[in-house]
């Protein structure tokens, strides 16, 4: 796979969130689309050097795409689900707010509520993106919470009364925010969507409004799923489970992403063969979590490259991208560290099986 300049074998990467500093508190980007992105200037400095030293975190791992690490939402505190509500409010259209969430977990969370027309106006992603650039210039993703169909589902419809349209708007902005991160740099652009998982892999509509996002959008596009990483909430496995999926990706519907990245190491990497139908479209690259983020244990290299051998049954080398199952945020940062150190390490060992120098390059 094409990282930066060079083509890498088996690239590691992390889905996004990653412990903030102790220093770094509260609310980062204003939820509005009219008013300055930052809350004041003393904020969005600490949300800058947050972000610094989570890619030196990164590149002292050794990854070879950064993120950001979600420093903007408040994963310290039990309102972390908040990050559900930036991407509505900072577009037109969003108000806040509305009646409190109606499934289980989401009650203390007030939905936005759709006023006017959605539309893109600025960058929803825009300071997150100026300060990856600061920080570095190693390949960049930019992760995303939540997609668009969640947005779509979570919100209170006023003005729309129209289902498909309401969709179609949330998807069209969307695919606005997409295409500008594209054009100012972010190689890697990730959405964590879980309504096509949530739903046993039966509303098609999901993946029409992914395909509508991802519409001529230059860059390396990952939709992330996984079963479960919030605050106080249980694992869905396996009562929801990548064989939902199994009939679209044997399928010939089209699902414009570049790559799938699923939770596969906490099911002990049962998921892989159920992704079969995936890995064998043309052109598509499978990601897949090699730790686990909700449980203690670090990994040894050796775990992690058994994993990558279970994958690479199903998957060619040249398609696979290395990853944790989903956000570090809720672990302690030197446990976190040394997770992805074991992450590298145990890609290490596979790269050099397959002929490539550590680092995935050509020897």
């Amino acid at each position: 796979m094409l990282i930066g300049d060079h083509d890498v074998l088996l690239p590691t990467t992390m889905v996004g969130s990653w412990p903030r500093p102790l220093w770094m508190r509260g609310g980062v980007l204003r939820e509005s689309v009219h008013d300055v992105d930052y809350l004041d200037m003393y904020q969005r400095t600490l949300y800058e050097d947050a972000v610094r030293l989570c890619v030196k975190d990164q590149d002292l791992a050794g990854l070879d795409i950064v993120t950001d690490g979600n420093q903007y939402f408040q994963g310290e505190t039990p309102y972390d689900k908040v990050q559900m509500l930036l991407v509505p409010l900072r577009l037109a259209g969003f108000r806040a707010y509305g009646p409190p969430g109606d499934q289980p977990g989401t009650e203390h969370y007030f939905r936005p509520v759709v006023a006017e027309k959605i539309r893109w106006v600025r960058p929803v992603f825009g300071p997150v993106l100026a300060a990856m650039r600061e920080a570095t210039d190693k390949p960049i993703k930019i992760n995303i919470n939540s997609g668009p169909a969640t947005v779509a589902g979570w919100c209170e419809d006023q003005y729309y009364g129209d289902v498909t349209a309401l969709r179609a708007d949330v998807a069209a902005a969307f695919n606005n925010e997409l295409r500008w991160l594209a054009e100012h740099g972010a190689g890697f652009i990730q959405l964590t969507e879980q309504a096509l998982l949530a739903s046993g892999g039966r509303d098609g509509w999901v993946v029409d409004m992914m395909n509508r996002a991802s519409r001529g959008v230059e860059a390396h596009l990952t939709w992330h799923m996984c079963y479960g990483n919030a605050r106080g909430t249980d694992s869905t496995y396996p009562a929801m489970n990548a064989g939902s999926l199994a009939t679209l990706f044997a399928s010939e519907t089209a699902v414009d992403w570049t790559e799938i990245h699923m939770e596969t190491a906490r099911p002990r990497m049962a998921e892989v063969e159920a992704l079969r139908g995936w890995t064998e479209r043309e052109g598509s690259s499978l990601g897949i979590g090699v730790v686990e983020v909700l449980n203690p244990h670090v990994e040894s290299p050796e775990e992690v490259a058994d994993r990558i051998r279970v994958a690479l049954k199903v998957v060619p080398a040249q398609r696979l991208v290395v990853s944790t199952d989903c956000g570090l945020y809720q672990l302690p940062r030197d446990l976190a560290f040394r997770k992805l150190r074991s992450l590298v390490a145990g890609t290490r060992i596979v790269r050099r099986e397959l002929g490539r120098g550590a680092d995935g390059r050509v020897t």
